[in-house]
């Protein structure tokens, strides 16, 4: 969330108030003052911008979500500009291939932005179980969000035979809660970071396999459908 530009008074005291909630801490438990005091401002500058801690964390979620959305679409699309259309499932091996590569980049994406904004994603995922329900609700709507966000574009780049997008965005929610916590556990263990890359990959596409194979059992009669390597 830091900017190369001198920051203003709005943008100080939320970088404030994550730098004091990083650790153990709330934004809702915070106090005015402390903020202010940390940020470098007077006090009652705070309610030119803001009209409570809610509404500031309402903002940091914002600004956070818009960069990871922005980014996650522009990975998942790259098959699209490079010209891929997938029509149907007449290749499986071609298809899972490059359900795979999507995989791996929306992954990877997800992963490296965690560990880039480690402070504000935090923060983020306390106030998702935390005390105070305006947050709770902004990261809920983040997170699905972000669930559609998947459900369009895999239903542009990626044609899953006999899986409907009702039930794609079922998928796409149980992926996004997941990443919520295979992301907790990268920024916590350095030392498993790709086993946990792989194993956030394996889970997504073990998710796709699985409802292809539930609505098309025809499919797996075909011999060039097979499992894609991990």
């Amino acid at each position: 969330m830091k900017s190369k530009n001198p920051l203003s008074g709005r943008e100080r005291l939320m970088e404030a108030a994550l730098e004091l909630a990083a650790t153990t801490r709330s934004i809702a438990s915070l106090g005015l003052r402390e903020v202010a005091r940390h940020a470098g401002l007077n006090p009652n500058t705070f309610y030119r911008h803001f009209r409570d801690f809610d509404e500031l964390g309402v903002a940091m979620l914002a600004e956070l979500g818009t960069a990871l959305r922005s980014g996650l679409r522009e990975r998942r699309m790259q098959p699209a500009q490079k010209g891929f259309r997938m029509a149907d499932f007449s290749s499986p091996a071609e298809g899972l291939q490059e359900a795979q590569a999507i995989a791996r980049e929306s992954v990877g994406l997800v992963l490296d932005f965690v560990t880039e904004h480690r402070e504000a994603y935090t923060v983020g995922v306390r106030e998702l179980y935390g005390s105070s329900p305006v947050m709770r609700k902004a990261m809920q709507d983040l997170l699905e969000g972000i669930a559609q966000d998947m459900t369009e574009d895999l239903m542009e780049v990626l044609k899953l035979p006999g899986v409907t997008s009702a039930e794609l965005i079922e998928i796409a929610r149980i992926i996004v809660r997941q990443m919520v916590f295979f992301s907790m556990d990268y920024l916590e263990e350095e030392a498993r970071r790709p086993e946990i890359r792989r194993q956030a990959e394996r889970f997504i596409l073990l998710l796709f396999w699985g409802a292809i194979a539930a609505r098309s059992p025809e499919l797996l009669k075909d011999p060039a459908l097979r499992f894609p390597t991990f």
